[in-house]
């Protein structure tokens, strides 16, 4: 990921993702399904973008404040929701179920 960035266009949702630079989400994913040796290397510049309007960026900035590895957790775990909304698959299925749970107790 190359940079996070309080969002301008998000209304509802607590994250999205975009890119800078020329390629984005949609041709790294048409270039990486493509059959050669390259396949799986090509990555746009991603850009977590935040919603300071949602309830979930709130929460972050108390995490900042007060629990900085719950704050590392819920940012991971963010990062995985925007890459899940883009159908960018993630990198560890398990470990993002995992981090589910164990917020949820």
């Amino acid at each position: 990921m190359k940079q996070v960035i309080v969002s301008q266009k998000l209304k509802s949702h607590p994250v999205c993702l975009s890119t800078d630079g020329a390629l984005s989400i949609e041709m790294e994913k048409v270039l990486n399904s493509m059959p050669g040796e390259e396949k799986g290397n090509v990555k746009a510049q991603r850009v977590l973008e935040l919603n300071a309007n949602h309830p979930v960026f709130t929460k972050l900035q108390e995490l900042y404040k007060d629990d900085p590895e719950k704050l590392k957790k819920y940012s991971k775990l963010l990062y995985n929701q925007a890459l899940l909304i883009e159908g960018v698959p993630i990198s560890d299925p398990v470990a993002f179920s995992n981090a589910i749970c164990d917020l949820m107790v």
